[in-house]
């Protein structure tokens, strides 16, 4: 069937943001905050992507161990959030945390986290926006873009008010999926060599809970992730789902937990019926789970469901090939890159698709526990007014799970809104934007582009 559409409707702006993750939010307001007009496309209605309304209030990547010690390596806005959130009592300070074993899930090779109220962060996201003038436009989706050889010109958006052309000098894709440079026709690769993804998890928040009970187990038998229980369970048959761990995580409350356990093999998140599949058995298996949770885990008899998340999380979808593939060596070396604009202190994290609780690159050593990221990784082939940040950039699949986490994506959405602003104002592609220039502006924000400048 061929179905044509006149469109009418049209709207300009610098610099049109798809997506209002974490990275999508960074690069718009980055982007405002150099005086761009800046229009950002998000198909919900809440910023902050998987943190919110994927209820995945943690993010995770600022920090590692570095021996016992816990370093910093993202900076800019991820800290100026992070400030104003403890200022509002509304997420947890790691310092006043004993980081011996804590309930928050850290240790060695996850890092520390921030975690925060989902309410306070989604307020706080808008306001951001709001002072430095994006023009926010919820509930839609961004259904093709127009492209004349290596320039795209506009995309197609559509919501309630029908269909319209937007259209933009500098375009940030932070779709998570790489959907706007998939429309664009740019090159990229997709799981693993068979198309396999990593799992996706339906989240759930959990209250009601005897948070030192729980600790109290950990302490005694070091068992963080209840492998020893379901160990048991699953002899007993009654643990039959495909993954073999526990995570839970402690909210700012400290008798309400994320629950980032359930771990849904084959769900495909560029394929809608895939994902509402996800949505559907991972709501059945929330209930599932909990059950066992209440007669089984210490800590949990009297838990009940605070909130399911209204959106599945996905680990991976489509990855870029970019100017330059982030690769498994590079983390393995520790490699520097002169083109640095973002670092992650998260660890190897892309789980087998067939096995979720099997991490391939499990006890593989690494000379550094920090990942730069290279600007070059986030510029697609082919077009020259489009960036992509967020775990839609350029990395090999393994490399991918130690940078895919939000406060990295939030670093690389800062360093594309200031990118696109320097490209603006040459008139130039994103390739030949001055990198010094840009690493100059980052660090006067309070980023952080390379390892040298790890301090404490």
């Amino acid at each position: 069937m061929r179905y044509v559409k006149e469109i009418t409707k049209i709207r300009s702006c610098q610099v049109a943001v798809c997506g209002g993750g974490f990275a999508g939010f960074a690069a718009a307001y980055a982007a405002a905050r150099e005086g761009l007009r800046v229009l950002l496309i998000e198909r919900n209605g809440a910023l902050g992507g998987v943190g919110t309304l994927g209820l995945v209030n943690h993010l995770l990547g600022a920090r590692a161990f570095v021996g016992k010690e816990c370093k910093t390596c993202v900076g800019g806005l991820f800290a100026q959030i992070e400030d104003t959130l403890l200022k509002r009592c509304a997420a947890i300070d790691y310092k006043s945390v004993d980081l011996s074993l804590p309930p928050h899930g850290w240790f060695k090779g996850l890092g520390i986290g921030l975690v925060f109220d989902n309410e306070e962060m989604k307020r706080l996201l808008e306001e951001l926006l709001s002072e430095v003038g994006v023009e926010i436009l919820y509930y839609t989706d961004v259904i093709d873009v127009i492209r004349h050889g290596e320039k795209a010109e506009s995309l197609v958006i559509h919501n309630k008010s029908g269909f319209c052309e937007v259209r933009a000098d500098y375009f940030v894709d932070a779709t998570g999926d790489g959907d706007i440079y998939a429309m664009a026709g740019c090159p990229f690769e997709f799981g693993n060599e068979e198309g396999g993804l990593a799992a996706a998890s339906l989240e759930m928040h959990v209250e009601n809970v005897d948070h030192q009970a729980l600790i109290n187990y950990m302490k005694r038998t070091d068992d963080r992730r209840f492998r020893a229980i379901i160990g048991t369970l699953k002899e007993a048959g009654i643990w039959r789902f495909p993954y073999e761990i526990f995570i839970s995580v402690m909210m700012t409350r400290p008798d309400v937990f994320m629950i980032n356990t359930i771990r849904q093999v084959g769900i495909n998140g560029t394929d809608a019926e895939s994902l509402s599949r996800g949505v559907l058995e991972g709501r059945k298996e929330s209930f599932a789970l909990l059950e066992i949770m209440r007669n089984h885990f210490p800590g949990f008899s009297n838990a009940q469901i605070r909130s399911i998340a209204p959106s599945i999380g996905i680990r991976e979808t489509r990855r870029l090939k970019a100017m330059h593939v982030l690769g498994v060596e590079d983390l393995i070396k520790g490699e520097s890159f002169p083109d640095s604009i973002a670092l992650s202190g998260y660890g190897w994290d892309m789980p087998d698709p067939k096995h979720p609780s099997y991490q391939p690159y499990h006890g593989v050593a690494r000379r550094s526990p920090f990942t730069e990221i290279p600007y070059r990784s986030l510029l697609p082939l082919g077009v020259d007014n489009l960036i992509a940040v967020g775990r839609c950039i350029g990395a090999e699949r393994e490399a991918l799970g130690a940078i895919r986490v939000m406060a990295p994506c939030i670093a690389m959405g800062e360093a594309a809104g200031i990118a696109a602003s320097l490209a603006l104002r040459e008139n130039c592609p994103y390739r030949h934007v001055d990198i010094s220039v840009l690493r100059e502006r980052l660090i006067r924000h309070g980023g952080i582009v390379s390892r040298n400048q790890i301090t404490q």
